[in-house]
This record gives structure tokens, C-alpha cells and sequence, in this order.
């Protein structure tokens, strides 16, 4: 048995056979590597995917090794042979066993959508997948999102479900059935003609899904989640600027609002003329401003941005004009009001959460932000919650 640490992680690998011959000198290597790391530790990792059978005599080893430590213990990349023997024992009961995924290749794919979390392949005709990016969590997001399209679509918010998890490379994917479905980004671009439609189709589908009352048992709060966040930006922020952060999203009104969390038309496919939701790992609650980000972001920030329209599959397919557009009718529909001057009041708040949920990347991405980019948005964001953003209307 070989082990391996890597950051917090201790990570032991398993392999051939586990049973009575072996298991005593694979405990004795297993508490070795063990009470040799356990100080340095957060977290010990079983890789079963060179294990071929375990026994009852195996099965032992781990439970004592459980009942040792005060850390979390998982088994992961475990076949399903193997699996059916830990669910068989109730072993599935006691530890955190996870099967092997299975291993996709993104190659010759067309990219159909792209967000702050992943980019969107069309894998064949009947199934799309979205591949996440490196620095999404495995643990907090991505295996939780199959249960979160489950209760979204229990909960009435039209979305596609998920039905597999894969590695894609060094990153994880979740794969959807998507029969005949078209992405709403090309469904647009092939019928210029009807955007004003198509688009305030797609405006009235958020604007529905905003009035669906997410159950709190299952989906947590994005301002809760963004608050309990802000220490982590303790070496980036001042103890003025924290202070006025976490003002900032205090004033933003509590809901019990279902929340997408990446919501613009790159996430959405069309079937049979009805518009779905994909993409749900980071689904919750509050209010709507905090869906309204993620298309302001793209069709406001990046609007004459050449450069960013270009490395965009949401926004290469249009014009600049037709990508301004398209942010008009979303946002006048949305709001239902041709009346400018609350149109630029809301575009002004969505512009500071905007602001205030990119100085995340500075943890989520590390080294993604210059320091001379990070002190511009501060200084954008101060001083717009200086000059006073006011009450959020809608």
C-alpha cells in the first residue's frame, strides 16, 4: 500500500485484493501512514481504484480506522463491484463511499454555453454535459447538484436533471439528457429576427421562477453564504472596506426567493419550444438580485469588450448591438416598466453586487486579478455604496 499527502489530505491507495491473507499487514501500513500524518491533516482519502475485491476481514481494517480518527474519512473511486459490496455490508451507511466516475472527453465537442462555474458541450444528440471548472468543489457544489435540480423540479422551476457525474480530465462534469434540445444561446442566433421574443420569453421564465418559494430545509441562502464568506477577503480588504461590504449585503432584502445562481441564456436549453434550466450546483435562496448578476455581467460588463465577447460562447454569436439588446429587453421585461429612471437605478444596484461578487475570484482564482484591477473595482464599488445605492424596489 502506497500513501500520499497533498495539502490537508492524506491519501491512501488500496489495491488487488483485501482480505483474510492480507488485512493484518494492510493495517499495520494503514495506522503507519496514519499516525505518521495525522497531526498535519484534516482529512484521510481511501483511492479504491486499483482495489478489486474487499472482504469482510477489509472491511474491518476501515471500520477500526474510523472508530481511531476524529477526521473525515472517505472512499472514493470505488467500482462498482467493489461498491456493491460496501452497500451490501450497510457499509454505504457508515462511511463516505463514493463509486469510480466515469472518465469523458470533451474533444470535438461543441461548446454551447459558458458561466462563471463551467462551460456547456452538446455531447450527442440526446445528452449535453457541463464541465466544471478546476476550483469548484467537488464536496460543496458539484455533488450536491443533482439533488438541487431534483427539489428545484419538485418545487415547479422547469429545469433538466442530471443523471451521471464524470471526470473530465482533472475536473468533474454532470451529464444531461437533453433529447432534440437546442442551447437558447444558438436557438437566438438562428432566428435574429424574433431576439425581442425570445428574450422576453426567456425574461418572463426568470421572472416565474422568481416567484417560486424554495423550501429552506433544502437550499440555503446566497447573502447568508456570501456574509459567512467575507473573512476570507481579510488580506485583500481593509477593516473599513469589510465593514462596508458586509453592510452592503445586509441591505439587500431577505427572501425565501429560489435563486438559479448563474442565471443568463447560456444556462437554459429550448425542447419542444419550452425553455428549461440547467446548471443548478449553486441554486438557492433570496432575493432576485442576486440572479440578475450573471447577466449583467455578460451582456453589460463585457458589452464592448472585444476581446471578452470573443472568448465568450454566450456572446460571440451576436453584435454588439444585438448584445445590448438583448440586456434592454431582458431587463425592461423583467422589470415591466419602460420607465428609465428605475431602469437605471436597478442596473446601478445590480452593478455593485456585480462589483461586490468579483472580488470573490480573488479567493476562488487565485492570481485572477491584478492588484491594479482589484483596486479599481474597489474603488468603484466604495464609492457607488458611498454615494448611497438605495432601497432595492423590485
Amino acid at each position: 500500500m502506497r500513501s500520499a499527502t497533498d495539502s490537508n489530505t492524506l491519501t491512501l491507495f488500496l489495491d488487488g485484493r483485501v482480505d483474510t491473507n492480507n488485512a493484518a499487514k494492510i493495517e499495520e501500513e494503514v495506522f503507519e501512514a496514519v499516525n505518521g500524518n495525522i497531526e498535519n491533516v484534516q482529512k484521510i482519502v481511501i483511492d479504491a481504484e486499483a482495489l478489486e475485491y474487499i472482504s469482510s476481514a477489509g472491511l474491518r481494517v476501515l471500520m477500526k480506522l474510523r472508530k481511531s480518527i476524529s477526521k473525515p474519512l472517505s472512499v472514493i473511486n470505488v467500482s462498482r463491484d467493489v461498491y456493491d459490496i460496501f452497500e451490501t455490508t450497510g457499509f454505504t451507511e457508515l462511511l463516505d463511499v463514493r463509486k469510480a466516475l466515469r472518465k469523458v472527453s470533451t474533444e470535438g465537442m461543441k461548446i454551447i454555453g459558458s458561466g462563471f462555474s463551467g462551460d456547456v458541450y452538446r455531447m450527442d444528440e440526446e445528452t449535453v454535459i457541463k464541465v466544471f471548472r478546476p476550483n469548484v468543489s467537488f464536496d460543496l457544489v458539484i455533488s450536491k447538484e443533482n439533488q438541487k435540480a431534483r427539489n428545484a423540479f419538485v418545487a415547479g422551476v422547469p429545469t433538466a436533471i442530471p443523471y451521471d457525474i464524470v471526470r473530465v480530465g482533472d475536473c468533474y462534469g454532470t451529464v444531461y439528457e437533453m433529447l432534440d434540445a437546442k442551447d437558447l444561446v444558438s436557438f437566438i442566433a438562428d432566428d435574429r429576427e424574433h431576439i425581442d421574443e425570445h428574450i422576453g420569453n426567456f425574461a418572463k421564465l426568470v421572472k416565474n421562477m422568481h416567484s417560486i418559494k424554495a423550501d429552506l430545509t433544502k437550499f440555503s441562502s446566497v447573502k447568508r453564504d456570501s456574509v459567512g464568506a467575507l473573512p476570507y477577503l481579510a488580506s485583500v480588504l481593509t477593516g473599513d472596506e469589510m465593514t462596508k461590504l458586509k453592510a452592503f449585503y445586509e441591505c439587500i432584502p431577505d427572501r425565501d426567493t429560489f435563486i438559479h445562481g448563474d442565471c443568463h441564456i447560456g444556462n437554459v436549453m429550448v425542447r419542444d419550444g419550452e425553455m428549461m434550466f440547467i446548471d443548478l450546483g449553486t441554486a438557492g435562496t433570496g432575493h432576485p438580485i442576486f440572479d440578475m448578476v450573471s447577466m449583467y455581467s455578460l451582456f453589460v460588463e463585457r458589452a464592448d469588450n472585444d476581446e471578452a465577447i470573443a472568448a465568450s460562447p454566450v456572446l460571440r454569436p451576436f453584435t454588439k448591438d444585438e448584445i445590448k439588446r438583448i440586456w434592454s429587453v431582458f431587463i425592461h421585461t423583467y422589470l415591466g416598466t419602460d420607465d428609465e429612471e428605475l431602469i437605471a437605478k436597478t442596473e446601478r444596484q445590480i452593478a455593485a453586487l456585480s462589483l461586490a461578487r468579483r472580488l470573490f475570484m480573488v479567493i476562488a482564482v487565485p492570481g485572477s486579478l491584478s492588484p491594479e484591477v482589484l483596486a479599481g473595482m474597489k474603488n468603484k464599488l466604495f464609492s457607488m455604496y458611498d454615494s448611497g445605492l438605495g432601497e432595492i424596489f423590485f
